[in-house]
């Protein structure tokens, strides 16, 4: 047998022995074989299917549970737990580029850059910053609106600007063209509701053929829906949030709320974040150095400027005992130990995109590329912010025989997450007992955040 020989026999191993892992389903084996199976940069497959996958990440959570000590988890316990897909599964990015040394690539599926300030050279840097980032496998978010609005006059031969909601489609073109291989970029363009270009950019995808490479999404504030609430009027202005604004314009806040809406309706696009209510919530946004700009491309983790989110999901569907019975129950004992040790694997996690990110630094091939991952390692470093979620909460209310508008529904809501809040924060107490808080950790700098107060008095003791 040849060598091309040869490797067409391995491929179609893989291909039946993932077939065979996920029970026929072609669409299953196809996405694992085409974005995560482990390869050499020759294409040779060294993974027949997703159990090698979780053997390859269990090893490398064993090795950094090996490093810190304490009550760790054993390479054993970790499989067990990641296994299947079944209760603690990493996300893309984690499951791609975990214990693989064939890409130099990052552990963090998203990132959010820094605001371009309002001028030619900083709006391209930005877009430097997003290429850099789409080529090692990050998605990213920013924030246009230290923009300039649609016709204010700039000192260049252009005499007038086409304003901050024009340059999403720079971005979003600077999206579509770094290639991923076997996913495309991702991406959150988001504007204040307050800039004067917001009408602009409600409605800048209705033209089909721009802005093609993001998500949007328009952040607003709790004064913004008292205005909108009460049919008032309210003040658009620029530089947004000045106490002295060089530009203001006064809208309709109900007809600007309208245009969102059927915009979304028709397009899909934009999105809303409650960004009052977000920053109010979020601890890391006490903190000077992450306060809050944007959010990821799928907007569940708001950060700040050169942190980024590394995804592990806890599958809820699992956890329901004698599904689509009479009999069927949520396991909130087991629940809860599973969410315990999601978040070590969490912190694990950050350790795991240092090392990586110390790796890309050494293959950098511009010093301002090397600035840009020396920031994403700070903020790793000094923040070690973790990107716990959940999937499978349709499919667990389905299970309990539960419609997933009703009360009842809603009750076993808050007690899921209720749980994962709890002993994802208790988990993360004993993880400061054994390795230390994260070095910018103040106690009075969060104490007073409102999440933060919804805690039980036992975690905020903990704290």
């Amino acid at each position: 047998m040849n060598r091309k020989e040869l490797e067409m026999s391995k491929i179609e191993t893989v291909k039946r022995e993932t077939k065979e892992y996920f029970k026929g389903d072609d669409l299953a084996t196809n996405v694992f074989i085409t974005k995560y199976a482990l390869r050499d940069k020759a294409g040779a497959f060294h993974e027949k299917n997703p159990n090698d996958m979780h053997k390859r990440l269990s090893a490398e959570f064993s090795r950094i549970e090996d490093k810190f000590g304490g009550n760790k988890m054993s390479k054993e316990d970790i499989f067990d737990s990641i296994k299947g897909f079944n209760k603690i599964v990493p996300q893309g990015s984690p499951m791609y580029g975990i214990g693989n040394n064939f890409v130099n690539i990052s552990l963090s599926n998203c990132v959010v850059v820094d605001s371009p300030d309002d001028s030619i050279s900083s709006i391209m840097d930005s877009g430097k910053d997003l290429a850099n980032l789409f080529k090692r496998r990050c998605g990213v978010g920013l924030d246009i609106s230290k923009l300039r609005p649609e016709g204010t006059p700039v000192s260049n031969s252009a005499g007038t600007t086409t304003g901050a909601w024009s340059f999403a489609d720079f971005y979003s073109y600077v999206c579509r063209m770094v290639g991923q291989n076997g996913r495309r970029g991702a991406l959150m363009i988001s504007m204040d509701v307050r800039h004067p270009d917001i009408e602009q950019f409600i409605k800048m995808k209705h033209d089909l053929t721009k802005v093609t490479g993001a998500n949007v999404s328009v952040k607003i504030s709790d004064d913004f829906m008292r205005a909108v609430e009460n049919d008032e009027e309210f003040t658009l202005s620029y530089p947004v949030g000045s106490d002295n604004p060089k530009i203001t314009k006064s809208v309709c806040a109900l007809d600007v709320w309208q245009q969102i809406v059927e915009s979304a309706t028709n397009t899909a696009e934009p999105g809303i974040l409650m960004w009052d209510n977000i920053t109010k919530n979020l601890p890391a946004h006490e903190y000077e150095a992450y306060k809050t700009i944007c959010t990821n491309p799928c907007a569940e983790i708001p950060l700040s400027a050169y942190d980024s989110c590394r995804l592990i999901s806890v599958n809820l569907k699992n956890f329901v005992s004698s599904p689509f019975t009479d009999r069927a129950s949520f396991n909130f004992d087991e629940f809860g130990d599973t969410v315990r040790k999601a978040m070590r694997l969490s912190d694990d996690l950050v350790e795991l995109e240092i090392e990586k990110v110390t790796s890309i630094m050494e293959a950098c091939d511009t010093d301002d590329e090397k600035a840009l991952w020396l920031k994403l390692k700070d903020a790793a470093a000094n923040g070690r912010r973790t990107g716990l979620g959940t999937h499978g909460l349709a499919d667990a209310l389905a299970c309990l025989r539960l419609r997933y508008d009703s009360d009842e529904a809603i009750k076993v809501i808050d007690k899921i997450y209720g749980t994962l809040k709890t002993e994802a924060y208790r988990e993360s107490c004993n993880l400061a007992v054994e390795r230390g808080p994260f070095p910018h950790f103040d106690w009075e700098t969060e104490k007073n955040n409102a999440f933060i107060k919804s805690l039980p008095e036992e975690i905020k003791e903990m704290i």
